[in-house]
This record gives C-alpha cells, structure tokens and sequence, in this order.
C-alpha cells in the first residue's frame, strides 16, 4: 500500500525544517547523507508538496516564509510560489494538483510529504475530503463584498455556526465563499460537512505529524521571525505588490501582517501599529491553525526531531 507522510504545525512552528531533514534520512540515488537511517522499503527518498495557502502566491516570498534553496538542500518541492497574486486559488484545484503530484512523485519512487500549515488544504488531500462545488454566485459576492467583516461572521453565523468555528474570521474572501457555500440550497451539505470520497488517496496509508510549541515559545519565534522578515525587504515586498496592481482587498486575503502593512505604506497607519497588529495577527492566526487541527484525533504530535524520526521509522516498517 502507498504510503504519505503528514507534516503540519501553525505558522512559526518549523514544518518547512523538519520535513527536509527527515527527508535527509531517506537514502536516495541523489542525496548521499551519514544519517539515512530510515529504512528504504523500495523509496529513493523524498518529494516534498507544499500545503500552504500562501505560498502557492508568486512575490509573497518573505511575508509567506518560502523556503529558500539553501533550506531545500537539495530535496524537490512542489506547489510553491506558481499562482499570480491577483488571482484567487481554491482548495478544490489544491486537492487536484496535489493528487496529481503525488501520482507524478509516486511513479518516481519517492516517498511524497504533504507539509503545511493550510489545515483546511491538508484535511481536502490527506482525508479525501469532497469539496463543495457550488458555483460563484456574482450577484450574491457583489452585495456581501460591500459588507465588513463583522457583518460576513454574522451572516455566516446564522447559516453555518460549524464552519464559523475554524474559518479565518479576517479574510473576507473565504467568509464569503462560505456564505455562498451555505446559501446554495441545492447543495446537500454545508461545508463544515464534507465527507471523504473514494479517490486517488483511498489505498494510502497516512502519518500525520504535527509539531508541538508552547504557546510562549511560538509567540517568542514568531516576533523573532517577523522582525527577521522585515530585515529581509517585507515592506519592500509589499510595496512592489501594489505596484504590480494587486487590489486594496487582496491584502487583507494574504494575512493580515500584509493588510497592516499596506496601510502602514499608504500612510494609513503609523508604525507601532503596524507592528503591534502584525505580531498580534500572526499570533491569532496560529491559535486559529492549532484550532482547526485539534478536530484531528490521528495527529501524533511531536516536540523534537527524534520523536519524528522513530515514528517515521516505525511508519514504514508497517
């Protein structure tokens, strides 16, 4: 039986890191390492698909934390930074590609990961999720799209409370297509509803890791790791996003440490709230992320790189 590993965590908790040296410790005809200790079981080592939904977006490199190629060391990644920022990208052609690049990894013979933090893209592949198909409703987005946010969680509320519990209660885009979802009387499950499906994904056995931080030290690596992104040029990055012709609202869809600092670029907001509301944005969105996996009982959560290692092994033995 096909085998897929799981790698998830909230935002700043080090997936991107531990997935590639744990891909190091499978040999591979192309990667000659001291520790491949993970036993082979017909692999020639690992393919990694990003499950993030903001790394799909090309020029969202730093605010998104893509890994880089010197972080890669030489392992393949795939979903990364293909989609133009001005365009929406659904869980839906996620789960297809996503499909698609495991059938393409496994006739490779590697071993394929799913890493990401993107809970509602991870459950879509790894638990054969059947996805809404409601079409956009224009009409219906053109009169919520004049609402705010707070009035989208009200109206989402009446219609779907289940949903209302793990979607990003900031971004407009999804409160809105989780409206649209929910009003779609012909549909015959809300989208807090979706059952697993018989799919390319039905004969795989599945590990799911999830890494475990206290909230002190997530909180502590994620305003370390944001003042490391502004080192990196994200103001600047921001900046060429505007440039480019990305809209006012898009910001507010990639984050809101991206939305506070296009207002922060246009004069809008002063400094300290930048930062203050970035790092309280970034914090509220990882709790929002370790929300959404609690509802998984078949994580096996994990503190150090060992722990990771021997369930790994365990894994493939099996």
């Amino acid at each position: 039986m096909n085998k897929l590993i799981v790698i998830l965590g909230p935002t700043g908790s080090g997936k991107s890191s531990l997935a590639v040296k744990l891909a190091l410790r499978l040999p591979s005809t192309k990667l000659r390492t001291s520790r491949s200790v993970l036993t082979k079981n017909g692999y020639k080592g690992v393919e990694i698909i990003s499950a993030d939904s903001r790394q799909i977006y090309k020029r969202l490199r730093v605010g998104s934390n893509v890994i880089t190629k010197k972080e890669k060391q030489g392992i393949k990644h795939h979903l990364l930074e293909f989609v133009d920022p001005r365009k929406t990208f659904s869980a839906g052609r996620f789960q297809k590609l996503a499909y698609q690049k495991i059938k393409e990894i496994e006739k490779r013979k590697p071993l394929p990961f799913l890493v990401g933090g993107a809970g509602f893209y991870i459950d879509a592949v790894a638990e054969n999720k059947v996805l809404p198909k409601t079409k956009a409703d224009k009409k219906l987005r053109q009169q919520l799209e004049s609402k705010t946010t707070k009035q989208l969680v009200n109206i989402l509320k009446k219609l779907d409370a289940k949903r209302l519990k793990t979607i990003d209660k900031h971004n407009p885009r999804r409160l809105i297509r989780a409206i649209e979802i929910a009003q779609d009387v012909d549909h015959e499950f809300h989208a807090s509803h979706f059952p697993p499906k018989a799919d390319t994904l039905h004969e795989h056995q599945v590990l799911c890791l999830g890494i475990k931080k206290s909230p002190q030290k997530l909180k502590s690596d994620l305003a370390k790791r944001f003042i490391q992104w502004l080192k990196a040029g994200f103001l600047m990055e921001v900046e060429k996003l505007i440039k480019l012709g990305v809209s006012r609202k898009r910001f507010k869809e990639f984050g809101l440490h991206y939305w506070y600092a296009y207002l922060f670029l246009k004069k809008e907001l002063g400094f300290n709230d930048f930062w203050n509301n970035s790092l309280y944005s970034l914090w509220r969105y990882a709790k929002r992320q370790n929300t959404w996996f609690k509802k998984n009982k078949n994580i096996h959560w994990v503190k150090t790189e060992k722990q990771a290692e021997a369930l790994v092994k365990k894994f493939l033995k099996t």
